[in-house]
């Protein structure tokens, strides 16, 4: 099912999430995703459960305002040390299923903001 129509869409929307599929303009990826307004690549992240503040070296350096980790199917939550680290930094994250990550991650591009997602798929 697409997330949305496609009229004046910023640059990454993605299109649709099913399958274990992210669908962002023309290309379907099946590999985990770092992904900002700008540009696109391999998480080599496979398993949020564990992330520590190094994991968050790739997100950052796309200089992010809000950090939104997808987590696949099932919801995990950060550790305190992830948190405390980004919040440290002055920047909001959030960790959710995939399918909302990329939900949220549209709204906050269309809206201009500064967004970086992780995605495991």
């Amino acid at each position: 099912m697409e997330l949305t129509l496609d009229r004046n869409k910023p640059k990454n929307f993605i299109r649709n999430y099913e399958n274990n599929k992210l669908y962002i303009g023309k290309n379907t990826f099946s590999h985990n995703l770092l992904i900002s307004e700008e540009s696109i690549e391999k998480w080599i992240i496979n398993d949020t459960s564990n992330l520590v503040n190094n994991d968050m070296r790739d997100i950052l350096l796309l200089k992010p305002e809000i950090i939104i980790i997808g987590t696949g199917e099932n919801q995990i939550m950060p550790s305190n040390e992830i948190m405390s680290f980004i919040h440290g930094k002055k920047i909001g994250l959030e960790f959710m299923i995939t399918e909302s990550a990329c939900k949220t991650f549209n709204l906050l591009i269309s809206e201009g903001r500064k967004v970086a997602a992780g995605l495991i798929v």
